[in-house]
């Protein structure tokens, strides 16, 4: 049994891996994109796509092994899987949420159009929202790696 618990901590933290360094290039992209009228509806597309196919599936992966191994192996009252897993489901939230506004991002970017208010706006508020979301991860991980005691 010990090799199935060992085996779902691994599968957890590949995960965690892909889904996280797919999120932090992703606001390297956004600024980019931010940057480069001509090609801003492309690389939003294409932000889109690492997003759905890429960093979802594998953050549902890494969570669904993350509860797997809390009800296996760790206290149920653990603190630090408490607050992962209530800012995870923020996180569920917040990336459920970000996927209709990208794709009137991504509409809104297809007018090359530099003084576009609308485009400069929700640019501004999706840039801000997914450095939050990075960072919340930053957070999450934090427990994941630390475990401290919060309560």
């Amino acid at each position: 049994m010990a090799e199935v618990y060992i085996g779902l901590k691994w599968l957890h933290i590949v995960a965690v891996c892909i889904a996280f360094g797919s999120n932090i290039t992703h606001v390297f992209w956004i600024i980019a994109a931010n940057r480069d009228a001509v090609h801003r509806a492309n690389i939003l597309r294409l932000v889109k796509k690492i997003d759905d196919r890429l960093a979802v599936p594998t953050w549902a992966l890494a969570t669904v092994c993350g509860v797997a191994m809390w009800l296996w192996q760790w206290p149920v009252n653990s603190s630090w899987i408490i607050v992962s897993l209530i800012v995870t489901t923020i996180l569920t939230v917040m990336g459920i949420t970000f996927g209709p506004f990208m794709y009137k991002w991504i509409a809104l970017a297809k007018d090359p159009d530099p003084e576009n208010q609308r485009l400069k706006d929700l640019s501004r508020r999706l840039t801000v929202w997914w450095i939050s979301i990075t960072v919340a991860t930053f957070f999450v991980l934090y427990l994941m790696v630390f475990k401290p005691a919060l309560w």
